[in-house]
């Protein structure tokens, strides 16, 4: 397996790492792949700090973990972490969709329960076998439905997804399978250099006569719903005795933070047989990577 990390360089800052013909002048930010043993690396994560002690503000504006796979590794893994890569709003709460609050912890807005159908806007869902709204609602196309009845396929809820004037033809997919449990070697963070398990209380002024205050936000929390903002490393999950029986999972502890529609997701997990399905019946909307049992 290779492992680079992408930064988007804040171009205030880039002449501190980049040459002159590196950076793009014409954008607020530079992106770069780095590999952990480049130099480049450790003086991203001195930078880092630098900038934000000095000057308050960020050396980079997003970085996130890419990892290729050799064919042989994704083949041999028995369990899989599947990537939804597409994402969409408007999220169902804009559309109708119900939700119990009541259910939902009050530090983390983890394990909110939804009553009824996922309701959604017409055209608005992408054209893809798989994607996300912004606020975690998983959906799938009759196309996918049809191959996993073909195969048996096991560990999946498919509801359909409801519109104004009726249902559509996508559906909404959910685990029935028992929730994974995943052990301390998944590491979850802001980024890769920050560990934080809250925010920080920020009070933005946009005149004077309106401070706004913006509320801590809980990244880990204390209950365990969830282990951060986002998961830095494949994930590790303990054993149970059914997981062979199932092709479908999601983790119990999740990512994230509640943030306006926003919520913390799981992490979708998948068997190999899931993984040959995608493959054969060129499924669209997937990725994968290794998962540790």
């Amino acid at each position: 397996m290779k492992e680079v990390i992408e930064f988007r360089i804040n171009n205030r800052y880039a002449n501190l790492l980049l040459q002159p013909n590196e950076i793009k002048s014409n954008s607020t930010n530079t992106v770069i792949y780095v590999a952990k043993d480049d130099e480049k690396f450790e003086k991203i994560r001195i930078l880092t700090k630098q900038i934000r002690e000095k000057y308050n503000d960020f050396f980079f504006l997003y970085s996130n973990i890419k990892r290729e796979y050799g064919k042989k590794e994704l083949e041999s893994s028995s369990l899989l972490n599947i990537k939804i890569k597409t994402t969409f709003e408007p999220a169902g709460e804009e559309c109708g969709t119900v939700y119990d609050e009541t259910t939902a912890c009050k530090i983390c807005g983890a394990n909110r329960k939804q009553v009824g159908f996922l309701k959604l806007k017409r055209d608005s869902i992408p054209k893809k076998d798989i994607a996300r709204t912004i606020a975690g609602e998983v959906l799938v196309s009759e196309k996918f439905v049809i191959a996993i009845e073909q195969r048996g396929l096991r560990g999946m809820s498919l509801e359909k997804v409801s519109y104004a004037e009726g249902f559509s033809n996508y559906y909404q997919l959910t685990a029935s399978s028992p929730q994974l449990e995943l052990s301390k070697d998944t590491i979850a963070g802001v980024n890769i250099f920050d560990m934080s398990e809250s925010s920080d209380v920020l009070e933005l002024i946009l005149s004077k006569k309106y401070p706004v205050k913006l509320d801590r936000e809980v990244y880990k929390c204390p209950k365990g719903h969830t282990i951060g903002l986002n998961l830095l490393s494949e994930p590790y999950v303990l054993k149970i005795t059914v997981i062979d029986e199932y092709d479908y999972f999601v983790s119990r502890q999740k990512i994230g933070v509640k943030r306006g529609l926003l919520r913390p997701e799981p992490i979708y997990l998948c068997s190999q047989s899931f993984r040959t399905m995608v493959l054969e019946e060129k499924l669209t909307g997937f990725d994968f990577e290794i998962a540790h049992i």
